[in-house]
């Protein structure tokens, strides 16, 4: 009776290395699975950054043809309340004004937003909506504000963890026309469509 006792606690070792090295992988895979979304998290981060800033900018690059030409009130030497973006509802195509329009574009084809979950590859387009994902702009007429949002889908998701983490970016712009010298200074007047979200 001795010899099955013995050889019970020998079984009975190996069970315990087992478990040791079953545990061990389960917690190797969950780290390599976190590493991988951090990092995939964090270049998308970046892509959305990039995307909101270029989007500003472009926003920003729509400027009022009236302006160009001295017929915005142009005041060389003076302060006058001149608008640079083009904010004028004339010159709205559809609901989006002129800046929205360039804004928008460029957001989403930066970003890579896709028109809907079905087809990745088809990009939106500025008369698509916005949301979840998408480009919101803004402008006073002196700057224009971006905001982008991409729901980015993660290579290795944890189970009972969300699988889709959304990233935002926003960027500030001013247009920058004439010469090395000043001519008037820009003040803006009402946000439009709506202020950006503070």
């Amino acid at each position: 009776m001795l010899r099955r006792t013995g050889t019970a606690r020998v079984r009975q070792r190996g069970q315990t290395l087992m478990m040791f090295a079953l545990g061990f992988a389960l917690f190797l895979f969950s780290l390599v699975c976190l590493v991988a979304d951090t990092a995939y998290l964090y270049v998308w981060s970046g892509r959305v950054q990039d995307a909101a800033q270029l989007s500003a900018q472009s926003g920003a690059d729509a400027v009022d043809p009236r302006y160009l030409y001295g017929e915005a009130g142009s005041c060389p030497g003076a302060t006058c309340a001149v608008q640079i973006v083009d904010v004028n509802p004339q010159d709205r195509e559809g609901t989006l004004y002129a800046f929205e329009r360039s804004c928008i574009e460029a957001g989403d084809q930066s970003a890579q937003i896709p028109r809907g979950p079905a087809n990745a590859l088809v990009l939106k387009t500025a008369d698509d909506p916005q949301v979840p994902e998408g480009t919101v702009c803004a402008s006073d007429g002196c700057r224009v504000y971006a905001q982008v949002t991409r729901v980015v889908q993660l290579p290795i998701p944890l189970p009972g963890f969300r699988s889709t983490i959304t990233v935002r970016g926003s960027g500030y712009a001013a247009p920058v026309v004439g010469t090395n010298v000043a001519t008037s200074t820009c003040t803006g007047t009402a946000w439009v469509p709506a202020p950006p979200p503070r």
